[in-house]
């Protein structure tokens, strides 16, 4: 049996255990010094000798076979679950006619047949902004004595909405659904892999992002700039615009940086697996910085100014990475 197969009664001890760590020392009640040290001591006796056990076990090759069977076999009705669901969001009874041709026409056709998974979530971000900034704004003229902390932290909170943005944002997901409903296929002709070719579909698919990710963008910023303006204003009006320009070139930058990231690091293999260890480490990377930045505070006019430059360069630097290097790294995993 899988050690991952928990049934209710180990549920209902472990929710018991649970309960008894957090729950009791909130009410004043505890272990005394002595009673943990003993239970410590002997959990320490008790897994040194469960060391001669594993030690001496001779049939881990046969137990790992059989988990392993169960395993694959699990991961295969999770794909194949992921993939009918993936099937019904494509609406391939469009028919719509297209005057474009080549690539502006393959794009075009993905982005109809795939714009409930690309834009659902996006419109649904951007309701949800919406909706928060007009809470804040009722608050605000419902109580007053709110404006100059709601100012101070939008004048100085900026740089914390890189790690929002990067949750807003819908790269990854963009990404994924290139490669499981088109470049899985498209992979397998030469011409497709051209450089003159990667850098046109690459810069129509950062187009395509760019607009996904643009709309709760530019509600989070129009928002940002409304509140600023309820709550006090401000002595430099270039500020509102700096708000809304930046909050949309951080939407700039994660759209480049995940589709550059895509192409250069092409991670999946046949099965759409992750195979990439350096693509999982650069998503990491990007996790913490991004996290990094809440700590992070500055004039919303300097930091806005600095994004503005930053994304500018960085999207140039991206097209030509992609040029010189994804014909060799745009590719099938094995």
């Amino acid at each position: 049996m899988s050690e991952n197969k928990v049934g209710v009664k180990e549920w209902l001890v472990i929710a018991g255990f649970l309960t008894a760590a957090y729950g009791l020392p909130v009410i004043g009640w505890v272990l005394p010094a002595a009673v943990s040290a003993g239970i410590l001591i002997c959990g320490i006796l008790l897994g040194l000798l469960s060391v001669r056990k594993i030690w001496t076990f001779g049939e881990f090759r046969e137990l790992y076979q059989q988990l392993l069977t169960e395993y694959m076999s699990q991961m295969e009705e999770a794909r194949t679950s992921v993939k009918r669901q993936s099937e019904k969001a494509i609406q391939i009874g469009d028919t719509s006619g297209s005057s474009r041709e080549g690539f502006e026409y393959l794009n075009e056709l993905f982005i109809k047949r795939h714009r409930k998974i690309l834009w659902r979530s996006s419109e649904r971000i951007a309701l949800v902004s919406l909706g928060i900034v007009g809470v804040c704004i009722l608050g605000i003229l419902l109580v007053p004595e709110i404006k100059r902390t709601i100012n101070h932290l939008v004048m100085t909170n900026l740089p914390y909405f890189v790690f929002i943005m990067y949750f807003v944002n819908r790269g990854t997901g963009f990404t994924n659904v290139l490669f499981m409903n088109c470049d899985h296929s498209l992979l397998t002709y030469s011409f497709y892999k051209r450089p003159e070719c990667i850098l046109k579909l690459f810069r129509i698919r950062l187009r395509e992002i760019m607009k996904v990710n643009l709309l709760p963008a530019s509600v989070i910023g129009a928002g940002l700039a409304a509140l600023l303006y309820v709550s006090g204003g401000t002595d430099e009006p270039l500020n509102y615009v700096m708000l809304i320009v930046s909050v949309v070139f951080m939407s700039m930058f994660f759209s480049v940086h995940y589709l550059t990231i895509y192409y250069l690091l092409q991670p999946y293999n046949a099965g759409t697996e992750i195979k990439s260890g350096t693509y999982r480490i650069v998503v990491l990377v990007t996790y913490f910085v991004c996290c990094g930045f809440m700590q992070v505070r500055i004039p919303t006019f300097a930091f806005a100014l600095g994004t503005i430059i930053f994304c500018a360069a960085y999207c140039i630097a991206a097209c030509v990475l992609v040029y010189w290097f994804a014909p060799k790294t745009f590719r099938i995993r094995a």
